[in-house]
């Protein structure tokens, strides 16, 4: 080393050397983005050449770099949504053909007429008590209207009803609002019509 840097680094304070050494790591940092930044605008560069001479065709990557292996994983999505189409396809090909069989099996029997048809109201002859019927007696049992509640927590906890519903309090909300033995008093409170 020659003696006038020897000299001047004799002279420094500790502090002042911290300053410079910090602001070596930063050098060093700055120069390293500096390349990187500079290899991203060559690229920019050639492929701005590239498209403005026309020599390129097909659309470029965005920059990125191919990593290797991707093509492969492309390829079995690819394989995986081509499968699943197919057996959709085939789901959709057995529907349509028991659509057009259960057609078939219909048009051969003769039309009932509407008088004929058994309504949905009796519960005689299926044996099955209905949900607006239970609807009734709770509000009946109870003397007046009954608040939505107070009802679902009847019919659950004295299991008045069985339902295969996973979601009951929508089966009960459904019944309750097209029922016509049943109406609405106010705001989540119901009578009897």
């Amino acid at each position: 080393m020659p003696n006038s840097q020897k000299d001047f680094l004799t002279n420094l304070t500790s502090a002042e050397m911290k300053k410079l050494l910090i602001a070596r790591e930063r050098i060093d940092v700055l120069l390293i983005e500096k390349n990187k930044l500079s290899k991203k605008l060559d690229r920019v560069e050639a492929e701005l050449s590239r498209l403005m001479n026309g020599a390129d065709k097909k659309p470029s990557s965005g920059g990125r770099k191919k990593v290797a292996g991707k093509k492969a994983t492309r390829k079995k999505v690819a394989r995986k949504k081509a499968a699943k189409k197919s057996v959709t396809k085939k789901k959709t090909t057995k529907k349509k053909a028991a659509i057009k069989k259960a057609t078939r099996k219909k048009a051969g029997r003769p039309k009932l007429s509407l008088k004929k048809t058994v309504k949905k109201t009796t519960t005689k002859k299926t044996g099955k008590i209905k949900l607006e019927d239970v609807v009734v007696k709770v509000i009946t049992s109870n003397g007046g209207p009954m608040n939505y509640k107070d009802l679902l927590g009847v019919i659950l906890k004295k299991k008045l009803f069985v339902s295969k519903s996973a979601n009951f309090d929508n089966v009960l909300r459904r019944t309750l609002s097209t029922s016509k033995l049943v109406k609405r008093a106010g705001r989540g409170i119901y009578a009897v019509a």
